[in-house]
């Protein structure tokens, strides 16, 4: 009887550790499979962080480009803004005496 109590309960035993061994399995697994998972959203992550950080400087270059554009039509404005006639007639005889002779 002894026995036979002793092979049972050597049975569950051995059925507890296959049960354990079996858990720390699929534990592993488990593991395993979410650190590759981790890696891979970590790489895409990454990946998508640089594209953003290109993309801002891009954005800046072309920002600095219209604010140097802005000076630019600023200065010309000011300059069509400076000019008379008498500025562009100045030094030229031939189209000082031709206003002249329309302005009279």
């Amino acid at each position: 009887m002894n026995s036979l109590q002793f092979k049972t309960e050597l049975a569950q035993v051995r059925a507890q550790n296959i049960d354990i061994t079996n858990f720390e399995n699929r534990l592993n697994e488990f593991k395993s499979g979410f650190a590759m998972n981790y890696d891979r959203a970590s790489k895409h992550l990454m990946t998508a962080v640089e594209g953003i950080d290109k993309t801002i400087n891009q954005l800046q270059k072309i920002r600095e480009g219209l604010v140097r554009s802005e000076d630019n039509l600023r200065l010309a404005n000011n300059k069509a803004d400076d000019i008379t006639i008498k500025k562009l007639t100045k030094g030229n005889p031939t189209m000082t005496q031709r206003l002249e002779v329309l302005g009279s």
